[in-house]
C-alpha cells in the first residue's frame, strides 16, 4: 500500500528552481477523487471517527492507521460535484500537494508535487517573496506540513504498542447491499475488544496515561460508519 497516493511528481522544493511559482488551490479537494482510503495521524482519530471508518493498515515498518473511504479502489465516496463532502477533512488530503521527506544523511527535506494542477507561473499566491525569502502562504503551509510530520512518530509509537500488546486481529468483510451486489474488503486489521478487556489493569492504565485508550476507543466506534459507507456505495451506484 503506497501511503503517497495522488502525489505525481515528488520533487524537492528549491528557492531557485520555484522561485517564481505559485500555487492556486484547487477547491473540494478534487486531486483525491481517485483514492478510497487515506493514512490518519493519531491525534486525527477522535475527529475521524465521526465521519469515517478507521482501519489498519500493515506495511512493511508497521501498522498505519487509514480513513476508509470507499469499498472499491479507485472510488471516493465522499467527493461530489461540489468537493469533499464530510464535516472532517484528513491532514493527509490537507497537506497536498506538500510532503516531508529525509534525505540520504536522514536530514528532512520539503518536498512538493510538481503534477498539482494548481502549480501556476501566474496565478494563485507565490511560495516565495521578492527576495527568495519563504512568503506568508509558504510559511503557513510549512508549519502544517511540518506538525502533520511530527505526529507521525507519536502514531508509529501508538500502532506499534497495540502490535506488541497483541491486540490486533486481521480480517475480511463482506459487505452486501440491498440489492444484492456485493463488495469484499481484505486484510485490514482491527483492535480486538474482546483482547483489549482481558489486558492486565497496570497495560490499560498505562494506554490511558499515554492518551492511547481513547484513541483505540476512537477507532472501535469508528466502525459502525461502515453501514454509511455501505449506503453511500448503493446511493453511487444506483445513479
Amino acid at each position: 500500500m503506497s501511503t503517497l497516493i495522488f502525489y505525481e511528481r515528488i520533487v524537492p522544493l528549491d528557492r531557485n528552481t520555484h522561485r517564481n511559482l505559485r500555487l492556486k488551490a484547487q477547491p473540494g479537494h478534487k486531486f483525491a477523487a481517485d483514492t478510497h482510503f487515506v493514512p490518519l495521524a493519531a491525534a486525527e482519530l477522535a475527529p475521524a471517527s465521526h465521519e469515517y471508518p478507521i482501519v489498519f493498515a500493515r506495511q512493511e515498518d508497521g501498522l498505519l492507521p487509514v480513513a476508509l473511504l470507499g469499498m472499491r479502489e479507485r472510488e471516493n465516496l465522499f467527493m461530489g460535484d461540489d468537493g469533499w463532502r464530510a464535516r472532517y477533512v484528513p491532514a493527509f488530503v490537507r497537506r497536498y500537494p506538500f510532503v516531508v521527506a529525509k534525505q540520504n544523511d536522514e536530514r528532512l527535506m520539503v518536498c512538493i508535487d510538481e503534477g498539482y494542477a494548481g502549480f501556476s507561473r501566474d496565478e494563485g499566491e507565490p511560495l516565495f517573496d521578492a527576495e527568495g525569502k519563504d512568503g506568508a502562504f509558504l510559511t503557513q503551509a510549512l508549519g502544517f506540513v511540518q506538525g502533520f510530520h511530527a505526529e507521525a512518530s507519536r502514531t508509529a509509537e501508538f500502532c506499534k504498542e497495540l502490535d506488541q500488546l497483541g491486540l490486533m486481529r486481521e480480517m475480511s468483510a463482506l459487505a452486501e447491499l440491498r440489492d444484492g451486489r456485493k463488495f469484499r474488503l481484505e486484510k485490514f486489521w482491527v483492535v480486538d475488544e474482546q483482547k483489549l478487556q482481558a489486558l492486565q489493569s497496570a497495560a490499560v492504565i498505562d494506554l490511558f496515561r499515554r492518551g492511547w485508550l481513547g484513541l483505540i476507543y476512537a477507532h472501535l466506534l469508528s466502525l459502525t460508519n461502515l453501514q454509511d459507507l455501505l449506503d453511500r456505495t448503493a446511493a453511487r451506484t444506483a445513479n
